[in-house]
């Protein structure tokens, strides 16, 4: 009986001891909020072309991007163009309309970067993208104003990254 209890403990040391060291193993997470933005200083824009009824909406490419390069820098971050870079910001709207005169937009701004990771199904790791923030959200109305509108929204969102990426390096 007396060597059963040792081996019984023996075998709890050892189980902890295991425990111990796979969680030693393996990499600490950061835990702070925004953890994944530390580090950040140089970001990319992307925006997405507009169609032709995001166009008689009043959006153009060209006044999406300069809005979000614009609130970008003013929050503290190098804006690269057209050259690859870790982090970039990509733009997307979509515009439709239903009736004359009547704009609906649906639109989504996100801050995103590329990784390498191992994926449960695959024996190599994989390049990846990672959305580190994303919003959106939709506009509707009639067409003089509507592009402003939604310029207005997108960098609204950008304001708010700029923050989080500010609090986050801190």
């Amino acid at each position: 009986m007396f060597v059963r209890r040792i081996s019984v403990r023996a075998m709890t040391i050892f189980a902890l001891l295991a425990a111990g060291l796979a969680v030693a193993a393996r990499p600490s997470l950061a835990q702070k909020a925004d953890a994944e933005l530390k580090g950040i200083t140089v970001v990319g824009v992307e925006v997405e072309d507009v169609s032709a009824q995001a166009a008689a909406c009043g959006l153009s490419r060209d006044a999406i991007q300069s809005a979000l390069t614009k609130a970008l820098t003013d929050g503290g971050l190098k804006v690269t163009r057209n050259s690859d870079t870790d982090v970039y910001l990509y733009a997307n709207v979509n515009t439709v309309s239903p009736t004359a005169g009547l704009c609906v937009s649906r639109y989504d701004v996100s801050l995103n970067t590329n990784t390498s990771a191992k994926l449960p199904y695959q024996e190599q790791q994989a390049l990846v993208q990672v959305v580190l923030i994303h919003e959106g959200g939709m506009a509707s109305g009639g067409a003089s104003g509507h592009g402003d509108g939604v310029v207005k929204a997108l960098k609204q969102y950008v304001d708010q990254f700029t923050l989080r990426i500010r609090r986050a390096n801190q």
